[in-house]
């Protein structure tokens, strides 16, 4: 390989150098270079993805013990977006497990709706999680044929005459007014039980609506 000298501002032209040549190294030469380190990958739900997955671990915290306190894995999914895992006293997962999926058939905009309220809960945001489970109520109850602007308590009652007539399901509907009420008016906040309730009334909601009618 060799150069003009113009290209280097009038230098004489240089000697070609020696090629550099690669090869493929065998598994004991790859074990060398990595100098004994070997990757360590963790099972754990993803937070982002709501997938399991079998990600890398990138690196780890551990006390003067030699006790394991916390892992950041990367996540093996298309996003390979990273979680933190406390493993110590007791496992806890940032973000976490991302546990609630939208159904098949719902409307866009709902879906995006459960969408934002399902990375709430993964990111204990468990009041906002809920305020979006009564706009999702809402939203349905207006796709559905219900007016817009009326009170909250106008769309319970009318998802439960009109959208999902079943005795059995009136008081979980309406448990959604109950558990949010307090939040929407008041200084107060939604415990992470209430939240994960509210999201899986509206889920099984959304999909009787929606989903069911399609299976």
């Amino acid at each position: 390989m060799s150069f003009g000298g113009g290209f280097f501002g009038g230098q004489q032209q240089q000697q070609p150098r020696e090629g550099i040549h690669f090869h493929i190294m065998n598994p004991a030469e790859q074990q060398d270079a990595m100098h004994g380190i070997n990757p360590v990958y963790r099972n754990f739900n993803c937070g982002h993805c709501g997938r399991s997955t079998n990600g890398r671990v990138l690196c780890s915290l551990t006390d003067a013990d030699g006790v394991e306190q916390a892992v950041w894995c990367h996540c093996s999914c298309d996003q390979q977006l990273p979680a933190v895992i406390l493993t110590h006293p007791e496992i806890q997962q940032f973000p976490e497990h991302c546990e609630f999926t939208p159904g098949d058939g719902w409307p866009d905009d709902l879906t995006n709706l459960f969408d934002e309220a399902a990375k709430s809960f993964t990111a204990a945001a468990y009041t906002s999680t809920t305020m979006v489970c009564r706009k999702m109520l809402m939203v349905c109850a207006c796709h559905e044929g219900a007016d817009e602007g009326l009170q909250f308590v106008k769309y319970v009652d009318y998802i439960i005459a009109n959208v999902l007539p079943l005795p059995k399901a009136r008081d979980s509907i309406d448990a959604i007014r109950k558990i949010g009420n307090e939040a929407n008016h008041d200084v107060a906040f939604v415990s992470r039980d209430d939240a994960r309730r509210a999201m899986s009334i509206v889920t099984y909601l959304l999909n009787s609506v929606y989903s069911l009618p399609e299976a």
